[in-house]
């Protein structure tokens, strides 16, 4: 059998190329945390046929230690590095781009060891497949059988039955398996495609249910809204994800309706159990829609697509939701992020314009809009001037940051600082000074 060191931090990550690894080659699993672990073991163990490695955890240059280690002891191992598309400077490393794209770290792994493409391809996907376990929050029941994963053996896992089809069960019951540390239920494969259907029907029924009071209806869209942009990163744009997005947005719309005052919805949705992404995009439709009638636009169609842009602008980073944060060059510098992330940060808005484009209900230039959301003309990076960016593009941007700035005083308290100061400071164009008065117009009226 063949023996494969895996080294990845991200536990996430590591489940599923090791799960995908075991399942499609039948290999030897070893995992270790760091280069010098993995060095360690290759002084006992020289025969270890590939190395799969990230490439750098924390301040360790992982995979530039093993490169030199498997060249300077000749060692006849293979080395895929994760999170780089740098060019492979020997001819036993391969490099992934994309850490996600476990397909392709299986089928350079099964080419390190021979493995004919014929065995790969008769195997298409896992029999099972992982489900996040607070998706069944929002369940009370399922249209499937769900299991537990327990690991038997460094290679081998038992999937145990612990919901049946069609039972009916608690979110005390789902509470309790998270507090226990479990993360991910799994459903079989053929089971999955029907799984995600029902689950985003039931979660589009709770939304649009009319004896919702705003607070629980909040709640339940936050969680929806995580639910729609993992199943949209991960498999793109189905009936499903477009359905439940329609619904999130639609409702994000008919709340700012009902809660006329800016400050009270507000209110709500940054206290609310929410994640920070689902919050930094409701209330920055909300915030946006509130300059946008300050400035009497009575277009509806300007403010569905500043309702989209505030639900996608952010998506690119559903997995590393802190790192939206960062609003500023300097603020990414400081961030001391690896390669994959500096990178991921620095282009997220540009990959989420082209992202939504595939989304058949988007209205026209909402791309442009969630290209522009850090200010660069072509979402790449970040930039104070924005006085040559269209106008919806300008009132997103001042929304947004107004947004941020009053998430980080919640987070991190202190004495509260006139936030449209900062705005005129940063922004100091005259066109964008208008924008900025339209948003002091509400807050000076809950004064």
């Amino acid at each position: 059998m063949a023996q494969v060191i895996i080294i990845e931090d991200n536990k996430t990550l590591n489940d599923l190329i090791s799960i995908n690894l075991t399942t499609y080659l039948g290999v030897d699993l070893i995992q270790r945390t760091n280069a010098l672990e993995a060095v360690n073991l290759l002084a006992i163990l020289p025969n270890v046929d590939v190395i799969i490695s990230a490439h750098k955890i924390n301040d360790e240059h992982t995979s530039e230690i093993l490169e030199n280690y498997i060249s300077s002891n000749k060692l006849d191992t293979g080395l895929i590095v994760l999170g780089t598309n740098e060019k492979a400077k020997n001819e036993f490393t391969v490099n992934v781009a994309d850490p996600k794209d476990w397909e392709n770290v299986v089928k350079s792994t099964a080419k390190i060891l021979g493995i004919n493409e014929n065995v790969l391809a008769n195997k298409v996907i896992p029999d099972y497949i992982s489900v996040p376990v607070r998706y069944f929050l929002n369940l009370e029941n399922v249209n499937c059988d769900v299991f537990i994963r327990i690991k038997k053996s460094p290679t081998e896992y038992q999937y145990v039955k612990r919901i049946h089809n069609s039972d009916n069960f608690s979110k005390v019951s789902i509470k309790r398996y998270m507090e226990q540390g479990l993360e991910n239920f799994h459903v079989a494969r053929d089971a999955h495609k029907n799984f995600a259907i029902f689950l985003s029907n039931r979660l589009v029924e709770k939304i649009e249910s009319p004896g919702l009071e705003i607070t629980e209806r909040i709640q339940i869209m936050g969680d929806s809204y995580e639910v729609a942009i993992r199943e949209i990163v991960k498999l793109g744009f189905n009936s499903e994800t477009i359905q439940l997005t329609e619904s999130i947005i639609q409702n994000m719309v008919k709340n700012f309706e009902k809660s006329p005052e800016m400050s009270n919805l507000l209110h709500k949705v940054i206290n609310s159990q929410t994640g920070l992404l689902y919050q930094r995009c409701h209330m920055t439709s909300v915030v946006a829609n509130e300059i946008l009638k300050n400035l009497n636009y009575t277009e509806n169609l300007a403010h569905e697509k500043l309702a989209y842009a505030s639900f996608f602008h952010d998506i690119m980073l559903a997995d590393r939701g802190n790192y939206s944060k960062i609003n500023s060059f300097d603020e990414l510098e400081k961030a001391n992020l690896d390669e994959e992330n500096w990178d991921l940060v620095f282009n997220h808005a540009l990959e989420a314009s082209v992202l939504i484009r595939k989304h058949p209900e988007a209205p026209v230039g909402v791309d442009e809009i969630i290209k522009h959301h850090h200010g660069t003309s072509n979402g790449k990076g970040y930039s104070n001037s924005i006085e040559k960016l269209p106008n919806l593009s300008k009132i997103f941007i001042i929304a947004h940051h107004f947004v941020l700035e009053l998430l980080r005083f919640k987070e991190n308290g202190g004495a509260p600082k006139p936030i449209t100061e900062e705005l005129y400071k940063r922004y100091p164009s005259a066109d964008v000074a208008i924008i900025i008065k339209a948003l002091e117009k509400t807050l000076k009226r809950k004064k």
